[in-house]
């Protein structure tokens, strides 16, 4: 019909199953072309971790990690290594997923048994409290002490949010290049 309408009684075809099979493999070896060569490229930049932990520190355990330097933000999820954090793994190197609590030039408040932080001019938030964990006493940690302070440029606080999380609390600030890249709960 000349106004591009059809006949009654008349419906367009559809693809028949062989046109369908050869649609869906053709879409799968495009894939795998591109995947053989833009695969290795996203791998270098991204990756799937799990929380190592026996026992979580946030409400998720897997998270999808962009690798490489960042500007941790305050409530942003990071990965990171620290030695003093190889006490859960028996001594290997591991990389933890934490939230970064406070960034250089916030507050920090610390008394015997609570944890505030502040930004470099508003007011206080309550983060949490302060747990005394069995493993304190190590000599390599080195527990926050009851104190106020600024986080000097370059160092980050990291902490989970759960009770009785192994973070900052216990081992204090974290150094930027420890950092190894951003994550996001799955």
């Amino acid at each position: 019909m000349a106004d591009g309408s059809m006949p009654a009684g008349c419906k367009p075809a559809g693809l028949t199953l062989k046109s369908k099979f050869v649609l869906i493999m053709g879409m799968g070896a495009v894939a795998l072309f591109f995947g053989m060569f833009l695969g290795p490229g996203i791998a270098m930049h991204y990756g799937i971790s799990m929380d190592p932990q026996y026992q979580s520190c946030l409400p998720w355990s897997n998270f999808l990690v962009q690798y490489g330097q960042t500007d941790p933000k305050p409530g942003e999820l990071v990965l990171f290594h620290d030695r003093k954090i190889d006490i859960i793994s028996g001594g290997k190197r591991i990389e933890v997923v934490k939230m970064v609590a406070g960034v250089p030039g916030d507050r920090v408040k610390i008394t015997p048994d609570r944890i505030w932080i502040a930004g470099p001019s508003g007011p206080y938030r309550y983060w949490g409290k302060r747990w005394l964990m069995p493993w304190v006493h190590y000599r390599h940690l080195k527990v926050l002490p009851p104190e106020t302070m600024t986080i000097p440029k370059g160092k980050y606080l990291l902490m989970g949010v759960t009770p009785g999380s192994y973070d900052g609390r216990y081992w204090g600030l974290v150094p930027a290049k420890n950092i190894t890249g951003r994550a996001w709960a799955l």
